[in-house]
């Protein structure tokens, strides 16, 4: 059986403040990607990513410290990836397309969904069920549940910050 964990004010107050004042000011880079995911090519977001290891890559963005106290809650064994991921408003919720989370190789075991912003979108789960886009809420879950980011229609942009990892 799948299991969804959902953590309420994962991090403490501080700790979060400090990511949204960094992540969400005016100074923070964010790179375009043609697409959410490849096989649906009309989909688009901002991204930055904060630490990538793999075959192929290896990217350590210099805000990586700002998530040592998350990766050390989340009992992060092997570090694959942290990405950011910021979805402009739209005027209809946009449905990313469902995909997992997982390398190649398929080595990593766990995904974790950190959200940086209060707003009306959500990640909705193949097998069911969504979890709405809370500041400061993590949702944890298996790398092989298929899963999708909703955008949102209330705030100017819908940002997240995505784990990928081995306990």
């Amino acid at each position: 059986m799948q299991v969804i964990d959902v953590i309420d004010n994962f991090l403490p107050e501080y700790q979060f403040k400090q990511l949204q004042s960094v992540i969400l000011s005016n100074d923070f880079s964010w790179y375009w990607n043609d697409n959410i995911i490849v096989s649906k090519p009309k989909t688009y977001q901002f991204t930055h990513g904060i630490y990538i290891f793999d075959s192929n890559i290896r990217l350590v963005s210099k805000y990586y410290s700002l998530f040592d106290f998350a990766q050390q809650k989340l009992g992060v064994g092997r570090l694959d990836k942290i990405k950011i991921n910021l979805n402009p408003r739209t005027f209809f919720h946009r449905k990313g397309g469902y995909h997992v989370d997982m390398l190649e190789d398929g080595k990593h075991e766990k995904t974790a969904v950190l959200y940086l912003n209060n707003n009306n979108g959500w990640t909705e789960f193949k097998k069911g069920g969504k979890v709405k886009s809370v500041a400061n809420r993590m949702v944890i879950f298996d790398s092989n549940l298929e899963h999708q980011g909703v955008t949102c229609t209330d705030e100017k942009r819908r940002v997240i910050v995505n784990f990928n990892y081995d306990l």
